[in-house]
Formats: structure tokens, sequence, C-alpha cells
């Protein structure tokens, strides 16, 4: 079990799963990277990966910044293209950290264009509470149907301070089932709070192969004080030799700092 306070890097290597703890970033790949300020509009390049390249991963999309200082402290790691394994949709997935030296929430609209600009689908994500210092990863899920035209990504994104994050009062441990990881979820304050959202990058040979997320709670959306609770991650992730996980926790009420 990972000690309170500790952010967790998980990895997968010759069917053993280790948790280990960071009190800093998650690793990606052994890096950090440095802020991508503005990434390539990926047309025609886009176009060649997606028949010539089978993971479809680590394409860049164009980042529109919104105007303010919390989000210049927004450091993208990575971003990648991960399609599902069944040929249903893809996923546009960015590992982030931040670094704006406060609790924040996050959202983020994440948009596919046609080759004239035309937007072809929309979709958004959001995170509630991410903490100061903390890595995690927002993605925009694109049925394939919907975006056959499409020839260029982009995603922008708005933060605002929050004081309902309760990441340090929740720790997290993991274990290899077969293919597959057991991800528990421990609540350590005496509050509720509410459920854990897990997301996770399944990663072979440096490239990305599948993307899962769950959300760990006790009833509906609550995690009780003192609970511990758990899921399965990787069902549909096929080969991977080790993986990326991040998790987010919000608070039910407002907190001065952490729970």
């Amino acid at each position: 079990m990972c000690p309170e306070g500790m952010e967790i890097l998980a990895f997968f290597s010759d069917n053993v799963c280790t948790a280990i703890a960071d009190s800093k970033n998650y690793l990606v790949g052994g890096k950090v990277m440095k802020r991508r300020i503005l990434s390539i509009v990926i047309s025609i390049v886009m176009v060649l990966d997606l028949f010539l390249f089978p993971y479809f991963d680590e394409i860049p999309a164009t980042t529109v910044y919104a105007e303010n200082e919390l989000s210049q402290g927004i450091v993208i790691d990575e971003e990648y293209l991960i399609p599902d394994n069944i040929g249903w949709c893809t996923y546009y997935v960015i590992v982030a950290s931040n670094k704006t030296g406060a609790d924040i929430s996050i959202s983020a609209d994440f948009i596919a264009k046609d080759k004239t600009g035309k937007v072809v689908k929309k979709v958004n994500d959001y995170s509630e509470a991410v903490k100061k210092d903390q890595q995690f990863i927002l993605y925009g899920q694109f049925l394939n149907e919907e975006v056959k035209k499409a020839s260029s990504y982009e995603y922008d994104y708005t933060v605002a301070t929050t004081d309902k994050c309760a990441y340090t009062s929740v720790s997290l441990d993991t274990r290899n089932v077969g293919r597959c990881v057991e991800v528990s979820a421990t609540n350590y304050s005496k509050f509720d709070i509410q459920s854990v959202g897990v997301r996770t990058v399944f990663m072979k040979n440096g490239k990305a192969v599948a993307f899962d997320t769950v959300n760990i709670a006790d009833s509906g959306i609550t995690f009780h004080g003192g609970s511990t609770n758990s899921q399965i991650i990787g069902y549909d992730a096929g080969d991977y030799d080790n993986y990326v996980l991040t998790y987010t926790s919000v608070g039910t009420q407002a907190y001065a700092e952490d729970l």
C-alpha cells in the first residue's frame, strides 16, 4: 500500500505488477517531457500515420490554451491517439502535470476537423480536482463512424482553482490479475468523498496500445471515509509491458487544504 500523501507510478513488467511511490510526478517511459506550448497541426502527417502505424500513438494535436495565467501552468507531458481493439472508437489522450502552484479543476474540449478545417466532432472531458504538482489524464473519445473525415485534431482547456481536492486522502494499490490489473483505493479520511477516478494508458515497447478508465466508490459516486474498494482495469488491453496510471479525488465539501 502506498503511504498517504504520495503519488504513484504503476507499471507491469514480466508478469509482475509493482507500485512505486513518487512524491513529485508520474514518469512516462522514465522521463517527464518539457511543456509543449503549441503542437503541430497534423493534417497530412496524421493521415499517413493512420494507414502506416498500427498503434496510432504520439500523434500531436493543435493545442489552444485559454488566456489566463493558470492555463500556462499546465504542462503537457505526452499525447496519444489510441484506437480500441474492436474498431468502435478512438481515444485522444493527454498526460499532463499541474504546475500552476494551486489545486485546480480543468475542463477540456477535444475537436476533430476535416481537411478544410470544418469541425467534424467535438467532445468534452473534465476533472474537478487536480492536486498541485500532480500528473493527470484527460481524454476525448471519438466514435470512428463519426470521424471518418477527420484529418486533424485539436484541444483547448479552461482552468480554475478549487478547494475540494481530496487527492492525498486516498492511496492506491495495484496487483496483477492474469492479464488485467486490480486497482484498490482506500479513503483514509473520516469524510465521505466522491468516487476515485482512475485512468490508465497501457504501453508496449514505448507505444500506447490501450486506454482504460474506471471509478472506484462504495455506492453510486460516494466513497465512504475509512473504506477500501477496488476495480479491474485492462480487460481489453491486449499485450502490454507497462502502464501509466493516474487518479483524481474530489471532496464533498470545501476544505482549506487536503482532508
